[in-house]
């Protein structure tokens, strides 16, 4: 799945999650090589490193054909002389400024979210994600791809990014293993796992893809922190097995019924604790 999603491109919001023992930036610079070669409009926003060192991952062919947005340089804007990002500039109004009218369908990269969320709050970070995310033109729709740094944040961050996007590629420590969530316009949840290859020329090879879970994977108890009890111990089966159900034939009756003869009937009346039974007044009970 990961070649198609890098093929035909993403959607709305694609979060790219990856952690120090593996980095996510080869495979973001393979999505931005697809988004160019499908001619699309690049503009990165980029917080983490120098725009010499970003370019310096990508060829000259590529590197030119993309629009680098600098928050690295001076995001306190000490030095007025150097027109760097900053914090006042992460928003959906504040890109679009920066992006101008597109003419086409349009890819908004930020390197990386773990630098914005670090500074702002969580709540707004997610409006202006969903808000950018969900512009469209007369030319295209508006896609988004953020590497974000799990090893970073607090899982419930985490959780809250991960469940506003529309696509979600978490990188495994492992090597180059993903665990991909693509969320479908039709409102189909796809997952999957895949063992993939960067190659040097940023093109994508999938080794490996499987739908199912790990062999290893403990099978789930329904019954785990239940507030009430669904077993039974051997005692209480036991009690509930010798227990009488109500509305049971009780032996009189039932040699009653099967001695009977075809031409005879009886009534059988099992009296009930609360009954009032008077033999000498039997309306006793009416109201007349």
């Amino acid at each position: 799945m990961l070649e198609e999603v890098r093929g035909r491109g993403a959607h709305g919001l694609l979060i790219m999650t990856d952690s120090a023992f593996h980095s996510g930036l080869r495979l973001l610079y393979s999505f931005i090589m697809a988004a160019l070669q499908r001619a699309e409009l690049v503009h990165v926003f980029g917080y983490e490193v120098p725009e010499e060192e970003f370019r310096a991952g990508l060829s000259p062919e590529l590197s030119s054909s993309l629009t680098f947005h600098d928050g690295f340089s001076d995001p306190l804007h000490w030095e007025t002389s150097v027109p760097s990002l900053t914090l006042q500039h992460f928003s959906a109004q504040g890109v679009l400024e920066r992006v101008g009218c597109p003419r086409g369908p349009l890819t908004v990269v930020f390197h990386s979210l773990s630098w914005i969320l670090l500074r702002c709050p969580l709540p707004y970070v997610c409006h202006q994600l969903r808000e950018l995310s969900g512009l469209q033109s007369e030319h295209g729709d508006t896609c988004v791809v953020a590497l974000l740094h799990a090893d970073l944040h607090e899982p419930g961050v985490l959780r809250s990014v991960c469940l506003l996007a529309d696509t979600v590629i978490a990188l495994s420590d492992q090597g180059e293993k993903a665990s991909v969530l693509q969320r479908r316009r039709s409102g189909k949840v796809v997952t999957c796992m895949e063992t993939f290859r960067v190659h040097d020329d940023f093109s994508l090879e999938t080794i490996l893809e499987t739908d199912e879970e790990p062999e290893n994977s403990a099978p789930v108890d329904p019954t785990v922190n239940l507030t009430f009890n669904l077993r039974l111990s051997g005692t209480e089966r036991e009690r509930k097995e010798s227990a009488t159900l109500p509305y049971t034939f009780t032996d009189s009756k039932k040699m009653c019924l099967l001695g009977a003869s075809s031409g005879s009937a009886k009534i059988f009346y099992d009296a009930e604790p609360a009954d009032d039974v008077d033999e000498e007044d039997p309306d006793d009970d009416l109201d007349v």
